[in-house]
């Protein structure tokens, strides 16, 4: 009868103690995401220069690698697929054609990235 409680008991200890693992892992991947989540909404916020297509060319190519770094750190795929989508959109800017048209174009195609990236990380 003991060796029941005994066994009972440690069972219960071992139960107790995953439930505790598997709650600080869900925190885990909370305060991880959100972490994520913050990086990529400040990337996401590249804005081209008319003024420095040269410097513009090289800050949508470094800020397009970031948000792919930081989508591959993602464990959520639809968190990921996100952020993928906005490098995606990043990169795409045209460069040397950029012109008032272009950017407006754009930047409608970039705010629809940004909504998506920000309704995956809400």
């Amino acid at each position: 009868m003991r060796h029941r409680l005994t066994t009972a008991l440690t069972a219960a200890a071992l139960l107790g103690a995953l439930t505790a693992c598997q709650a600080v892992q869900d925190a885990s991947n909370t305060a991880d995401k959100a972490g994520i989540c913050l990086e990529a909404l400040r990337l996401a916020n590249f804005s081209p220069s008319t003024q420095n297509l040269e410097q513009t060319a090289e800050d949508a190519k470094k800020t397009s690698q970031d948000l792919t770094d930081l989508a591959n750190k993602a464990a959520d795929t639809t968190l990921r697929d996100a952020i993928n989508g906005m490098a995606e959109q990043v990169q795409s800017l045209s460069v040397p054609d950029l012109d008032p048209t272009t950017v407006t174009s754009w930047a409608q195609q970039k705010l629809n990235a940004f909504n998506t990236l920000a309704q995956a990380c809400a």
